[in-house]
């Protein structure tokens, strides 16, 4: 085992806690003693290092040096480059916090270690000595754009794509960023100046008018840029760029959230510093690779207004009829056009992944009744006021803000379509939805509760009735203005 030299500084005591109602303020502070921990080399290699808390905090949050901050009494570490590295535990009781650090040195790389398909697609791996050149692929549309944080449709910019070289002249097209698998070198070249948004324009001396909307700006990289990447377990995995270099457009921040990468594309998303509630993507491919032009999209099909001879017979059968999420792709998803899930999923079958959705239940009466049966569990999401975006027992939403969008009877009303329109279901009641809990005419719920006895209408766009085969497809644009449609087709539950 190789030997990992260290030496010991500590970290001035300071005072963070706030008045939490539980904890006492009477209580003595840590010190930096208090937060010491020790550390040894792993089994597997010795650049991989197990770390230790000498004490026990209600909160324990290490700062790892390598761009990583976990939280909890041992934690592990992943060094793959030789050098130092300094590691910090900050330890939290009533009384306020501390902080300790040891610098370790890592004594040889590891290659085995810096061998990750996620490095090797953005560096172009170990053999790629001069690394990897990306740039704006810019003559496909949605190359830049911006959508809303959280988002809501999806992780795609939402509320704006640019169109193919819409920003041409911007300071954006001309650049190239090149990623170094060697000592995580990225090499950022601006050809002189860079796009930024017109809220970052006092950073910048000499800033103006694009001409393309937001600004350009001189700017000349420093030479020792640095890359990280830190990969959470339940998030997308997170890029950095360090000492002053940034990626496309600037918003302030130099933290990347990697959404998709391949070996010629790579999709970053990133959060306005200064607009809460924007978030921005780009796309880039490599520097020479031809994505070719862009084609036309096909248009999707929409049923012709009266075409859809669907009745309120149909919906409730004789006196109920329950109707459920087809297990099938393209039974669930947001897109463009009604009946698209081109956005989310893309195609993909989410039955299997999301099977609380699957078996939700819901039953129409003659009486003019619709119950919501969830079956004992529910996708829940952050804005019901759950902790997190999955399946999960529908008693989770006891006592928060989303406990209305629960199992339950609400009404609901059927309008016959005509010539000129198509059937609509209307369902009303407080937390009355189907399918989809956040999705309402016009918008989405981003935090609970839902709106008192609020009513939310689907538009029937499709019904199936023939050789054995029933299905309805139902729609509802959520866009203020118009153009973002959430699909769903439901099967009678006795017909799975």
């Amino acid at each position: 085992m190789k030997r990992h030299s260290y030496f010991i500084g500590f970290i001035t005591l300071f005072l963070v806690w706030a008045c939490v109602e539980e904890y006492s303020l009477d209580a003595p502070p840590p010190s930096a003693e208090d937060a010491q921990f020790g550390f040894h080399a792993s089994t597997e290699s010795d650049n991989i290092l197990n770390f230790s808390a000498d004490g026990d905090f209600f909160m324990m949050n290490w700062d790892l040096g390598n761009g990583s901050q976990v939280s909890g009494k041992t934690v592990t570490g992943t060094y793959p480059l030789a050098g130092e590295y300094t590691v910090t535990l900050t330890v939290f009781n009533a009384g306020g916090s501390a902080a300790y650090s040891q610098v370790i040195t890592i004594d040889q790389t590891d290659p085995v270690l810096l061998d990750k398909p996620l490095y090797n697609l953005l560096t172009g791996g170990p053999s790629a000595t001069e690394g990897k050149t990306w740039v704006l692929d810019s003559a496909r549309s949605g190359h830049f754009g911006v959508g809303p944080d959280p988002s809501q449709a999806g992780d795609f910019p939402e509320w704006y794509q640019a169109q193919p070289n819409e920003k041409a002249g911007g300071g954006m097209y001309d650049d190239r960023y090149t990623f170094i698998l060697a000592d995580f070198g990225f090499v950022m070249q601006t050809n002189g100046d860079v796009y930024i948004n017109a809220a970052q324009g006092a950073s910048f001396p000499g800033a103006e008018d694009s001409g393309v909307g937001d600004l350009r700006a001189p700017y000349t990289p420093p030479a020792t840029l640095s890359w990280s990447i830190v990969e959470p377990a339940d998030d997308y995995p997170l890029l950095t760029i360090a000492n002053g270099g940034f990626i496309g457009y600037f918003a302030g921040g130099r933290t990347y959230q990697i959404v998709n990468i391949e070996e010629n594309e790579l999709f970053l998303r990133f959060v306005d510093q200064a607009n809460e509630g924007l978030a921005w993507y780009i796309r880039l491919i490599p520097a020479g690779f031809d994505s070719g032009a862009e084609p036309e999209p096909e248009p999707e099909p929409e049923p012709e207004p009266g075409d859809v001879n669907f009745t309120l017979a149909d919906l409730v059968g004789e006196g109920s009829k329950t109707w459920k999420l087809k297990p099938a792709a393209g039974a669930f998803g947001v897109g463009p056009n009604p009946g698209s899930d081109e956005w989310y999923p893309g195609g993909a079958d989410l039955s299997e992944e999301r099977a609380c959705l699957f078996n939700d239940l819901f039953s129409f009466g003659e009486d003019g009744s619709m119950e919501y049966d969830a079956q004992g569990d529910i996708f829940g999401e952050v804005y019901m006021g759950v902790s997190s975006d999955e399946c999960q027992p529908e008693s989770n939403l006891e006592g928060l803000p989303g406990a209305e969008w629960a199992s339950g009877v609400h009404e609901f009303s059927f309008t016959p379509g005509s010539g000129a329109t198509n059937p609509t279901i209307t369902v009303t009641g407080t937390g009355a939805f189907l399918v989809l809990p956040k999705a309402f005419n016009g918008g989405e719920y981003t935090a609970g509760p839902p709106e008192d006895d609020k009513s939310v209408t689907y538009e029937v766009i499709n019904y199936i009735n023939e050789d054995g085969t029933e299905e309805v497809t139902i729609t509802i644009d959520v866009a203020p203005d118009g153009g973002v449609f959430w699909s769903f087709v439901l099967v009678p539950a006795e017909t799975e």
